[in-house]
């Protein structure tokens, strides 16, 4: 059965929309156009009540029944033990792969996400914001080539 996937053009829909690709997995792609407020339609919360994009509903989860998910890291776990890719069966690697994208989900795509906004679209250019984001993001980018700071 196809996946629903309520999504926008933003990172975070980016990284589903990608997983779906890369799984094969056939989904309808929804719309939810966060300029004009859709995410903010009551029947949009009842799938996704933080009000954030994408989420997912698949008719056919777990013991064969609806769900809905959204959090893009919720997500791609699902994705990935569902489609049974990029998620290894041994613990050790498991573990390894889910701090890798909990390092991405809380880490690195906040943290980045911060840095361009305040260093290219605040319409007030705050020089505190500016570095500390701008400093974050080196950090983590230092983590990612094995050089932490």
């Amino acid at each position: 059965m196809t996946i629903d996937l309520y999504y926008w053009p933003t990172p975070n829909g980016w990284k589903v929309s990608i997983m779906l690709e890369e799984t094969e997995t056939p989904y309808n792609l929804i719309p939810v156009n966060i300029t004009a407020g859709d995410q903010f339609q009551p029947e949009y919360l009842k799938i996704s009540p933080n009000n954030k994009m994408p989420a997912i509903v698949d008719p056919n989860g777990p013991n064969g029944n609806p769900i809905s998910i959204f959090e893009s890291g919720a997500i791609l776990l699902y994705l990935a033990e569902k489609t049974s890719s990029f998620i290894p069966e041994n613990p050790s690697d498991r573990y390894t792969v889910i701090q890798w994208l909990m390092f991405q989900m809380g880490g690195l795509g906040p943290m980045l996400g911060q840095a361009h906004h305040f260093r290219q679209y605040a319409p007030e250019k705050i020089p505190y914001a500016i570095e500390r984001y701008t400093n974050e993001a080196s950090r983590l980018y230092g983590v990612l080539n094995g050089n932490p700071i």
